[in-house]
């Protein structure tokens, strides 16, 4: 199966002004598929990320459809570095290694060091990518309960810098998020 990561197709036109194809049904089935832990999401959502100039939306085409998408965003605020703001694998492409794919072609397009490239994803050659995407850090927020995506981001060498607690200003307080870094 050839993977190629390329930009997500919102709504518009062609060169030739006739209407474009857009993966706006795609992203939402993969959407559905991640339990509402999303938040914010939905075709609005998505047209938002891609038309965004501080944004990067990628979606992985396997050539018979959508298997996953990443959204990345660039530095803003105290917190330095590329945020790894999206990550969804579709359901039946999950224990596939689809998701570590992903991770590393974030980590490799954010540079970085150390990253392993993205094994059998090619990236679009026609996408030029930002210049603020080469930030040299990769930093993401994660529920402390999700397991899976901690077991994943651990291993691709991520490591908790902060825990956001569920009460603000009582250090004491349960997680409410972490805050995952690799410079």
């Amino acid at each position: 199966m050839a993977l190629v990561l390329r930009p997500a197709r919102s709504g518009g036109t062609d060169g030739a002004g006739r209407a474009a194809g857009t993966d706006e049904a795609a992203l939402q089935r993969l959407d559905a598929g991640t339990g509402g832990v999303l938040g914010d999401s939905g075709p609005g959502w998505h047209a938002a990320a891609a038309a965004a100039p501080d944004r990067v939306h990628l979606v992985l085409d396997d050539g018979a459809g959508l298997a996953g998408y990443l959204v990345l965003a660039g530095p803003r605020g105290p917190e330095p570095g590329v945020e790894l703001h999206r990550l969804v694998v579709a359901v039946e492409h999950r224990g596939t290694g689809l998701g570590r794919a992903l991770l590393r072609a974030a980590l490799t397009l954010a540079a970085v060091p150390g990253a392993a490239g993205p094994d059998g994803v090619t990236v679009d050659p026609g996408w030029a990518a930002p210049p603020w995407l080469a930030a040299g850090r990769l930093w993401l927020e994660v529920a402390p309960d999700n397991r899976p995506a901690l077991a994943l981001y651990r291993a691709e060498g991520l490591v908790v810098e902060t825990r956001l607690p569920s009460v603000p200003g009582c250090p004491t307080a349960p997680a409410l998020r972490l805050v995952l870094a690799r410079e």
